[in-house]
């Protein structure tokens, strides 16, 4: 055998672990004027994300259907104009200027689809009646805090 082979053989495999991720627990409030959801998602800069399509596809549907599973029946309560504050949940902070808002994309898309009832690509989130502002917060666990004020 040659010597190259020889140190493959005995070289020791790393196997990798896959990071478990501690989540929020749901939560959802409703004042008059206001709802609050905590929900369990976890969100992650789409423009500096370099990963498959499959992957980002199933991670952008699982935002959409969180989001409409709990946001979905207080759509009669939601009154326009409003305003929507986000708030990113993690232990890492982002670029507050570029990252931070595509790390709330589809989430911003979901949520001004629900509320507005337009559901054509790009035309919610472009109305002139919703506000947005994001914001975030260093944390030990995952997650987004939505505020919704009308």
């Amino acid at each position: 055998m040659k010597e190259e082979e020889i140190k493959n053989l005995t070289k020791p495999k790393t196997i990798r672990k896959k990071r478990v991720w501690e989540a929020i627990e749901t939560k959802v409030e409703c004042q008059d004027g206001k709802i609050t959801l905590e929900l369990p998602i976890k969100t992650v800069s789409e423009a500096n994300c370099f990963e498959g399509w499959k992957q980002k596809y199933g991670r952008h549907k699982d935002q959409q259907r969180i989001l409409s599973l709990y946001l979905y029946p207080l759509k009669s309560k939601i009154k326009l104009p409003c305003k929507i504050s986000l708030t990113r949940l993690a232990p890492n902070e982002l670029d507050t200027f570029d990252n931070l808002p595509m790390s709330f994309k589809y989430i911003v898309d979901a949520i001004c689809s629900i509320i507005t009832g337009e559901y054509r690509p790009g035309k919610a989130d472009s109305d002139k009646r919703i506000s947005i502002s994001c914001d975030q917060v260093k944390s030990k666990i995952w997650g987004i805090k939505v505020e919704i004020t009308f």
